[in-house]
């Protein structure tokens, strides 16, 4: 049986539970997810959890995400994204992130290693990734050549093909994209952030990005716009060498954002 790995990305998940984001109960559409996930009576090794969690910031919010994973959560692994308090996702998830720093991970999983980067910039809606922790990526991978790698971002290093997202994404990702080109072993790039599905290719490496559980966005407007598609997740195979993966979204869209363009 292949190793499958769970990406859950941009929860946008609120404290009150009668809050919602742009119109959309987040946590009952994070519900539907869940429930139909777990309909499908697939087990999933690892699932990974690629930033904006919170919608506000608030220490609460990271016991409802909590709460909601259930027995998931032993099997996270938690990078944050633009929306998301450090703080709060080490309080509360204190054996799953590193006590200081950066919130990254590397797990050896299925003969691959998944490795996890912390592009948070506080009050910031574009990422980076600081001079420390290109260090710690450069080490991770000169450790691991030799073994398969995917790794996991919240703001996507290269280009999705939309100017206002590509605006949004990580700062100087040149760095990181040459650490990528000059990595055989970095099979595959997932991000989050732009809540929409994308699949590329930077060198030798494929990059994607997955939807959001929430709400989507327009990948082919000019300005934010939503998109009617319905919540989605990522399935990641692992068999051997070979790694394949797939979006899986849910069968309608039972909270529409409120208007065309985000508030």
């Amino acid at each position: 049986m292949p190793t499958r790995i769970l990406q859950l990305t941009d929860l946008h998940l609120l404290a009150d539970s009668g809050d919602r984001a742009n119109g959309v109960p987040t946590r009952d559409a994070f519900r539907d997810v869940i429930r139909f996930i777990n309909t499908s009576e697939v087990d999933y090794d690892a699932v990974v959890l690629t930033g904006d969690l919170a919608q506000d910031e608030v220490l609460d919010t990271y016991n409802v995400v909590r709460d909601m994973l259930g027995t998931w959560t032993s099997r996270c692994r938690i990078i944050p994204g633009n929306h998301d308090l450090r703080d709060g996702i080490r309080q509360v998830f204190p054996e799953l992130v590193p006590a200081d720093g950066p919130i990254t991970f590397s797990l050896s999983i299925g003969g691959w290693q998944l490795i996890g980067l912390d592009s948070h910039v506080p009050g910031e809606t574009t990422g980076r990734i600081d001079s420390p922790q290109l260090r710690w990526l450069g080490k991770q991978l000169a450790e691991t050549e030799h073994q398969p790698t995917i790794l996991f971002i919240h703001h996507p290093p290269f280009s999705v093909n939309s100017a206002w997202m590509d605006s949004m994404g990580l700062v100087d990702s040149g760095p990181v994209l040459e650490l990528i080109r000059s990595s055989p072993q970095v099979q595959m790039v997932c991000a989050g952030h732009v809540h929409m599905e994308f699949v590329g290719q930077v060198g030798h490496t494929r990059v994607l990005t997955t939807p959001s559980t929430a709400f989507q966005f327009d990948p082919n407007a000019n300005e934010p716009v939503f998109d009617s598609l319905p919540p989605g997740f990522r399935v990641i195979y692992l068999d051997g060498d070979s790694c394949t993966s797939e979006v899986v979204r849910l069968p309608e869209q039972r909270y529409p954002p409120l208007g065309r363009t985000p508030s």
